[in-house]
């Protein structure tokens, strides 16, 4: 277990019960978006690039001398430790040279970091609500118009498109149900060339409002995602998680033109198409179902198909695709799904989706290019005729364990490549396990406060030419 050096650590959430819900750094890594739990506010961080460049010449200091006397433990010069370096790595009370034991305390210390902006648009959220917020991918520091995000908070409130740059309110895109009554979504996310804004989780019926990014107002498309509210047809359950697949281009990169959907109460994982309606039309969208099945769920237990594998049968292997193993992971993504990715465009695989759900025990990851578990009421492809009158629900990838015993939802992240898994634990030891995504193995964990703290509910991944940084939530 290894144990990180602490850049800095937010010093301004305060009150009752007012805990960071999930955290995201922004796409050009220059700020940090989290939301707090019941003062309302979105906070935005700038991220501590000096910090971590103070960080770096003490390291490769020490580094420098460990290289040329192991045996002894020489002491840095003060000039380099407290020399023309910001306030918040110097040493004020130094008189003597600091030692190699000095300098790694002062990773370890809490220096303050406040947010640079808060927005507080739709007066504080009621009780027990959610808030989601998703980055303009096209995001630069360096062009204003460019530095936006997109909040909600469900119940009335609409879409608000913020202003990065001075919290101020840019646009608001109003969804109405079928009773043309204002509601607000829970899940909100752009498009990844950003023209457009999706957002659901509505609880009166099951669609999903999308707007063009410019032009706001209630002048949206919906998409159904069945018939009506009730029927049984579609995908059932609140929408709770949305995730767009980010191809970089060519036949090689991934899927395009898709978006996995998962909902809660009933836990499902949809694949659906990327589709642009006209104004005002309604659109009964297509789909591959990963885990549930519309109606065939509801009106009976399924039994899980035996899958052939004859490569393995001939050597004598165990199936991998056995009914035990569908089941298992089919139980594990059941109980309301909380976060979906996809895989990097540059990963190994960039067909594989992530997903994590409520108060489960492992992240889980399935590669779309197996999906089998066509829905039979209409989705892409589908025919009982075909599939003998059964569809066949799909094994997952791999699965990757975690302490999920909570009611927070517990995020994860991925490096630039896809290669290594970040995932937030639920235990009140604050611990971040670390795993190598082809394997499943467990590479590393580490605790992200000394002495104890609560359940790490966000972690954000982003690289530096320096190091690696990644922010992390929790309650304390």
């Amino acid at each position: 277990m290894t144990t990180p050096p602490i850049i800095c650590r937010s010093s301004d959430i305060y009150g009752h019960e007012n805990f960071p819900m999930g955290c995201a750094f922004s796409p050009d890594g220059t700020c940090l978006l989290t939301a707090t739990a019941s003062d309302g506010n979105f906070r935005l961080y700038d991220t501590p690039f000096h910090r971590l460049d103070n960080l770096q010449k003490i390291e490769q200091h020490l580094g420098d001398n460990d290289r040329e006397d192991k045996d002894e433990n020489n002491s840095i010069d003060k000039s380099i430790a407290t020399g023309p370096q910001h306030d918040a790595i110097k040493d004020e009370t130094a008189t003597t040279p600091c030692s190699h034991n000095e300098i790694q305390d002062h990773t370890q210390q809490d220096y303050p970091w406040k947010a640079s902006l808060t927005s507080h648009q739709g007066g504080p959220p009621p009780s027990a609500s959610s808030a989601s917020y998703s980055w303009y991918p096209l995001m630069t520091s360096s062009s204003p118009l460019t530095s936006l995000y997109a909040t909600c908070r469900g119940n009335s409130m609409p879409i608000h498109l913020i202003d990065a740059y001075t919290s101020q309110l840019r646009a608001s895109y109003r969804p109405y149900n079928g009773v043309d009554e204002l509601e607000g979504p829970t899940v909100v996310e752009f498009s990844p060339d950003g023209s457009r804004i999706y957002g659901t989780g509505f609880k009166t019926d099951r669609t999903i409002a999308v707007f063009d990014t410019a032009i706001p107002g209630r002048e949206g498309r919906i998409m159904r995602l069945g018939k009506t509210r009730r029927s049984s047809d579609g995908q059932k359950g609140i929408p709770s998680a949305m995730a767009f697949a980010k191809s970089s281009g060519g036949d090689s990169n991934g899927p395009s033109n898709v978006f996995a959907l998962g909902t809660y109460s009933p836990g499902s994982i949809y694949i659906m198409m990327i589709a642009w309606p006209r104004l005002q039309e309604q659109l009964f969208t297509r789909w591959m179902a990963v885990v549930g099945h519309g109606k065939a769920f509801a009106r009976k237990k399924r039994r899980f198909e035996h899958i052939d594998n004859d490569a393995d049968a001939e050597d004598g292997g165990e199936n991998l695709f056995s009914s035990a193993r569908v089941n298992w992971f089919q139980s594990r993504a059941r109980g309301g799904i909380t976060q979906l990715t996809w895989a990097p465009p540059t990963s190994n695989n960039p067909y594989v989706l992530y997903s994590a759900s409520r108060r489960s025990n492992a992240v889980l990851s399935w590669d779309v290019r197996a999906l089998s578990g066509i829905d039979l009421d209409g989705g892409a492809g589908s025919s009982r005729k075909r599939n003998g009158g059964a569809s066949r629900t799909i094994c997952g990838l791999q699965s990757y364990a975690r302490d999920g015993d909570t009611n927070q939802r517990l995020e994860f992240d991925l490096d630039t490549n896809g290669n290594r898994m970040f995932v937030g634990s639920g235990s009140s030891e604050g611990m971040v396990k670390v795993y190598d995504v082809n394997t499943g193995k467990l590479d590393d964990e580490f605790k992200v406060v000394d002495g104890g703290g609560d359940a790490v509910n966000g972690i954000s991944f982003m690289p530096h030419p320096l190091a690696r940084m990644m922010a992390m939530v929790y309650l304390q």
